[in-house]
This record gives structure tokens, sequence and C-alpha cells, in this order.
């Protein structure tokens, strides 16, 4: 399936857009009513994106052809804190009946919706019950979850219900979709998205903050709080609630349009949370953000965020339904888009090959498809300057490429991560260290230490007659020891992973540049992608122990570092992958 097309129903700011965008596939158009969400979203995507306006009164017939329906339908009518009048309410409730009318006109295969976890009861049931019978009568199969943006790469605790549907045309009658259980890319931290660096201060310049004062006073509130230890913790997260004051730690209550009162402690102060922060904690990229700090009001933005769609949730949900349905053409074209080949004219021995591409951008066309990969517009584009860095937090050999791009409106940093290949089956190291740094990083139990000890041969083997007599391999541990090894991969993957391909603080990348240059060819192959894509790609996927003896997670190898003539740096723990499985082969 090539190129599949989609477009973005009740749009909002254009969350679902974002989720569907990061699989490869491509917009065609968006349909919202709010004047001010449509602004946001130009901002986003362009001011020539075309906003079909409201679906009840859109001709199916005026709509390009399209593969794929995203849309969160408005939720007020549903949610336990609005009117809860449902399909009744002819403003709101019915605009379902204007989204199915146009998947049966224009024959969609595949939709997205979403609304309010409070729909599933509205009712007794007999909401959701009329939802699924009018899609089902549509020619849908249906299925509903509901999800957590918690799982999903967020710090944001936001509980919604997801409707998939497929054509029953397309598949059997023991067709079974799975919704995903957590985001298979980069989770944010409260510390990567509550950075704001304007002044939200909240104290008593303010005359809200007697007001909150007050409410600390109330009959809810009184006795159980006071300034000074509130104000002990950073990243503490305060909801002012209409009534009671409720407190969270490394997460934050639901966005929501109406919802205002949210604070934070940050350098024993408090902020107020503001449109910028809450962008990043629906994952909406930087970039976008960017794209509208100082240009949309805050006041505005925290009401479109808390209206918004979380974007990884729809990009998992999004990769699971294309999986599911055997849609390789998401795969071709996520594998196609940010790939290709080209002469290297004045040869390609090492990174400063890549650096000088990107320094001469103007005149390189492959340095104008890699920042066309990275989502640029050429014409954006004032000047480049890429430089190597040094002192990274990465402890092995990799390079690591910074580049600072100018922009007519404003300056972005991107970190790149370079892995060369000559073999297109070759093994790559990603990061390899002695056990104590690992320790530092990852607080590994002492047991699991011992153990690991004895695997990259700083302790010597406990049994007798073992494979090498320098250490053991995973499959020589008892069966219980090694159930306690994959227990402990399993349960800090998502730490291991991130750090090992990713990394952490300022040298953290954001993409990975992958060259093969197969022997006696001028002809480089190519691929740049995403960080979060790398991390799925390697990262996702069931923790075992290989024929060889080593340990895997995903499509990532743990071993023995081995070889180094005997030195004893043979005994530290190297996480090794095929980079090559990300370029193009054809």
């Amino acid at each position: 399936m090539k190129n599949i097309k989609f477009m973005d129903f009740c749009a909002g700011i254009g969350g679902g857009r974002i989720g569907l965008e990061n699989l490869g596939m491509l917009c065609l158009g968006f349909s919202e009513i709010d004047k001010d969400a449509e602004i946001t979203y130009k901002h986003f995507f362009g001011k020539d994106e075309r906003n079909y306006g409201d679906l009840m009164k859109i001709n199916p017939d005026d709509l390009p052809d399209f593969d794929f329906m995203v849309g969160g339908f408005p939720c007020q009518t549903f949610s336990i804190i609005g009117t809860r009048c449902g399909l009744e309410d002819e403003e709101r409730g019915q605009v379902i009946y204007g989204l199915v009318k146009i998947l049966k006109a224009k024959n969609v295969k595949y939709f997205i919706l979403e609304n309010v976890k409070g729909l599933i009861n509205h009712d007794k049931g007999n909401t959701l019950k009329t939802i699924l019978e009018l899609l089902d009568n549509a020619g849908y199969k249906v299925f509903y979850e509901n999800l957590n943006s918690l799982n999903f790469g967020v710090p944001q605790m936001r509980e919604r219900v997801y409707f998939v549907g497929i054509q029953k045309d397309l598949i059997d009658d023991n067709f079974k979709y799975e919704f995903p259980k957590e985001y298979g890319g980069d989770n944010k931290y409260l510390q990567d998205c509550l950075i704001d660096d304007e002044e939200f201060i909240f104290d008593d310049r303010l005359s809200s903050y007697q007001t909150f004062l007050k409410y600390l006073d109330n009959k809810y509130n009184k006795n159980k709080y006071n300034i000074d230890d509130l104000l002990s913790k950073d990243y503490t997260v305060i909801d002012t609630r209409q009534s009671d004051l409720r407190i969270y730690h490394e997460k934050t209550p639901t966005l929501r349009r109406g919802r205002h009162g949210i604070l934070y402690v940050k350098n024993g102060k408090f902020k107020k949370l503001s449109g910028y922060e809450a962008l990043l904690l629906q994952n909406f990229p930087k970039k976008y953000a960017n794209k509208v700090k100082d240009k949309i009001s805050n006041s505005k933005l925290l009401q479109q965020s808390g209206n918004a769609m979380t974007s990884t949730i729809i990009e998992e949900i999004g990769r699971n339904l294309m999986k599911s349905v055997g849609a390789n053409k998401m795969t071709e074209k996520e594998i196609l888009i940010n790939r290709g080949s080209t002469t290297a004219k004045n040869g390609f021995k090492n990174e400063d090959f890549i650096i000088i591409e990107f320094n001469n951008w103007k005149n390189s066309e492959l340095a104008q498809l890699w920042l066309q990969s990275m989502d640029y517009d050429l014409d954006d584009i004032e000047s480049v300057q890429a430089t190597k860095v040094k002192g990274s937090f990465k402890a092995d050999i990799q390079v690591e490429i910074k580049i600072e791009i100018k922009l007519k409106s404003l300056t972005d940093i991107q970190n790149l991560q370079v892995k060369l290949v000559s073999n297109p089956k070759g093994f790559n190291q990603i990061d390899k260290r002695w056990l104590k740094s690992y320790n530092e990083l990852w607080d590994i139990p002492s047991d699991i230490y011992k153990l690991l000890q004895y695997f990259t041969g700083e302790k010597k083997p406990k049994i007798d007659n073992p494979r090498d007599k320098r250490r053991m391999f995973a499959d020589e541990f008892s069966k219980n020891e090694q159930q306690i090894l994959l227990k402990f991969f399993n349960d800090n993957k998502t730490l291991i992973v991130n750090d090992i391909l990713k990394g952490r603080g300022k040298f953290s990348a954001e993409w990975m540049l992958v060259i093969l240059k197969l022997k006696d060819t001028d002809t480089i192959n190519w691929a740049l992608e995403p960080i979060n894509k790398v991390l799925n790609h390697f990262g996702n996927g069931e923790i075992r122990i290989t024929p060889r003896g080593s340990f895997k997670i995903g499509n990532i190898t743990i071993q023995r570092k081995g070889g180094d003539n005997g030195r004893e740096t043979a005994n530290m723990l190297q996480f090794k992958i095929n980079p090559a499985e990300l370029v193009d082969k054809k």
C-alpha cells in the first residue's frame, strides 16, 4: 500500500495528523470549525493547508479520495464534566453521523476516532451501542479501547476511548485487532516538558496568589497543606480543582480545554503551566511548539492543547492497525521516506564527508535531501553549520554531529548520530562500558550485578566445564538465574534502550544517519531516521536469550565485549545492532 492518504476531521491543532505522519502517511486536508485552532494548525503545517470547514456541511464529492480517516469528534456531550446529552445534542453529538456519511461516500478503508472515556458508560451504554451499530451498518468492523496517554510516552494522565475501524471487505470474519499497550519510542519525562523559559512565576506579586492562599484555607484544603511543604520538591505538580487541591509527582493531570489551574514547582518557586509546555505534554514536537511561541496567546494554546489528541497514541494505534491488516504498504512508505542513494563525487571515507555536505547544503543535493528528510523547508533556511561533537554522554566511539540550522524565524539545533557500515549484514557496536558505569545509570541490583560479572568475565565462571573458561554464557546460568536476568532487562527496557541508542542530556541524538558504502563502489546508500523510529525499530521486541548465549532486547544484542587481544577491556558489556537494517537495500 504505497502512499496511504488520510484526512484529519475535527482536527483541532493536528495531534492525530502528527501521529499518522510519523508513520509516513500523507495528509490531504483537514476539517475544523474553530477559527483559533485553524490558525494554530496552519502555523504548524503551512498556511496553504486546506480547511474543508464544518464537516456537517461538506459535500463528500468536494473531498479528494483518501484511505484513512482520523478524527477526534466532539467530546463535550459525552464527558463526565459536560452536559451528557449525547446523541440528542444536534450541534455536537450528531457529528458522528457526519463522519459516517463521509466514510461511506469516500469508501474510506480505515479510521481512528477518539472521544472521552465517559462515552463508554453514557446513557447506561446506549450511546456507545448506537455508535457501534451505526459504524457496523456502514460496513466497518469496529474495535474500541480506553487508553491512557501516560503509557504512551508522555507524563500526562489522560484517558480517552479510541475506535478503530476496518472495512469488512478487507478482512475475514475472524479478524482481531489488538490495541497497543505502550509507546515503542522515546518517553518524555516532566523535566523534558516543563521547560518554558518565560516567566510564568506564580507568587505574591500577583493578586491571584492571594486567591490561591484563600483556596488553601477553604473547608476542603484547610490544615492539609502549607506553602513551604508544597515548594520543597521540584516538579511537584499541583492541580487547583474547583474545590480540593490535588498533588502529582512525575506526571500531570489531564489537560482540558477549560482547565488552566495547573501549577508546578521549579527552582523552589511556583510556576503556571504554559501553553508551550502543554503542547509538549501532548507530544507535539518542539519544532511545532516553537512555531507558535509568542505568536499564539498562552491561554489559547492551553485551551487547544487540552482539546488535542496525544500524537503518540494515534501513531501506535495506526502502526498496529497496518500490521494487523498486513498492510506492508505503510512499511514500504516508511522505509522509503528518509532513504536514498547517491554517488559520492569526492569519495567517501569518514564523517567529515557528512559535515562538508551539510556545510555546503546550497550546492549539495545530498544535504538538501537530508534536510528535507528532517522536515525542513529549504526556502526557510538561511544557513547550516555542522560540527563534530566531542564529550558526548555516549561512551563508545560513535560519532555525533551537531547541526545548527538558522531559519528565517528561529535557530534550530539537531544532533545526528552517525553510523558507518560496509556490510549489509554486519553488526555495529552502539555502546560499551564497564558494568560499574551501567550501574551508575541503571542502579543495578546487587544480585543482577554479580550475575552480569560472570557474564562479562569480570568474575570467573562458577560452574564446572564452562564453554569459555573466561566467562559464562547466558544459557549457562540456572533457569532461575536466567529468569532473574531477563526480568531485569524487561523491567528496565525503556531506560536501557533510550540510554544506549539516544543518550542523555544536551548531547542526546534526535536523528540517526546510517551510511552504507559497499567495497569497490562509489555509491553510498543512506537512511536518516528520527531517533524515535530508531528506538522503536531496534528496541521493540521480546527480551530473550539467543542460541549463542547472548541476551537480546528486540534487535539489540547484549554480549561480552571480547577480543582486544586479551586485554582487560574484553570484559566490558557491549550492545550491538545492525544499522544497515534501516537502509533501503533495493
